[in-house]
């Protein structure tokens, strides 16, 4: 049943995006794409009912709708159909031309611009999912993600230089309130080469909202990041990257009273990702921070990595295995497979 509900669905979806395009080919039948998973799981982490018992699942599909609208709007709809059912990840509009000089707009529901991993999907990285630092440290159950109006300016200095700010509905800081009250994001980019070919990334992030509307406690969270890629032939380059985190919240303490605490959390990741004979990576990430149970604890995690793409980026396997050591806690050991398998024009994964 719920098979053919989702078809359904999405067969209205298709219809209303390109419903023009099937009486006449018009300019707005969007690229579709379709990107699947498979996922094995291996772990013994004592305190869940799977410990050590290997689990085969179908992670959730994702769906994705692009197209212009016309030469200065292009629109985008990301749908995934998981265990929940199907939901609506991102569906926003983006005006990139006949403005004025270096500004475009960006409207709807979409991953937030904090840093250098959230604006993008999972399905990117070269490990299979997020740091543990940013689900720490960032608002929202799924990555960073709201519904929110963006501004994006390329400064006028002479290396390349962007600012983004983005005015929020703010449910990301309480998804579990009706009542949304608002909240914003500005990050500051800033690309430069090193020498005549080695890229520089430096970019800095700060995001403010409301975590509980009853009472009016707020969330505010400041980044720092930081990115290069170093090659080494035609075919091998070592990407480098790591963020910085610092969480500053009011927290009720009292829902009787109202009493208020401050709570400041920080932690960071950082990785190191080598790409050779282009199918081919391998690398190792790690990060640490301060758990938002007690600001005291200190957990960490180290995790390596191995990716292979079967001929091109459509086919991908990747192999993760992580230490999670949480403190005054046993450590966690898990191995994870994925395979990602993509139809369409959005890949898993550009080389």
């Amino acid at each position: 049943m719920f098979r053919a509900r989702a078809i359904a669905a999405l067969c209205f979806v298709y219809i209303l995006l390109a419903g023009p395009g099937i009486l006449r080919a018009g300019v707005i039948n969007p690229d579709i794409s379709v990107i699947g998973q498979l996922l094995y799981k291996y772990h013994d982490d004592k305190a869940a009912p799977d410990a050590r018992k290997p689990t085969l699942d179908l992670g959730e599909t994702e769906l994705v709708f692009e197209s212009y609208l016309n030469p200065y709007a292009r629109g985008t709809f990301v749908f995934t159909v998981g265990g929940e059912g199907l939901g609506t990840e991102e569906a926003y509009i983006d005006v990139i031309k006949g403005l004025p000089d270096g500004l475009a707009l960006r409207g709807g529901k979409y991953r937030l611009g904090f840093g250098k991993l959230n604006p993008v999907h999972p399905h990117v990285y070269s490990f299979i999912d997020a740091p543990r630092v940013m689900k720490a440290m960032l608002p929202g159950e799924d990555g960073f993600n709201d519904i929110g109006t963006r501004a994006s300016y390329f400064l006028p200095f002479s290396w390349s230089s962007d600012v983004t700010v983005d005015a929020l509905k703010g449910a990301a800081f309480h998804p579990d309130e009706t009542e949304s009250k608002g909240g914003w994001v500005a990050h500051w980019n800033n690309s430069l080469l090193l020498g005549d070919v080695t890229p520089l990334d430096i970019g800095v992030s700060a995001t403010q909202g409301t975590n509980n509307v009853l009472w009016g406690t707020k969330t505010a969270v400041y980044g720092a990041d930081i990115k290069t890629k170093i090659p080494f032939s035609s075919l091998t380059n070592l990407t480098l990257q790591g963020e910085y985190f610092y969480n500053n919240s009011s927290v009720v303490v009292d829902t009787t009273t109202g009493d208020t605490s401050h709570m400041g959390r920080q932690g960071f990741y950082a990785f190191a990702d080598l790409r050779f004979k282009q199918r081919w990576n391998a690398g190792v990430i790690y990060d640490q921070y301060n758990p938002v149970e007690n600001k005291n604890l200190t957990n960490s995690a180290i995790k390596g990595f191995l990716g292979y793409s079967l001929l091109e980026e459509t086919t991908l396997l990747r192999l993760t295995c992580e230490r999670f050591k949480p403190e005054n806690n046993p450590a966690v050991h898990t191995v994870m497979l994925q395979v990602l398998f993509s139809m369409g024009p959005h890949k898993a994964h550009q080389f």
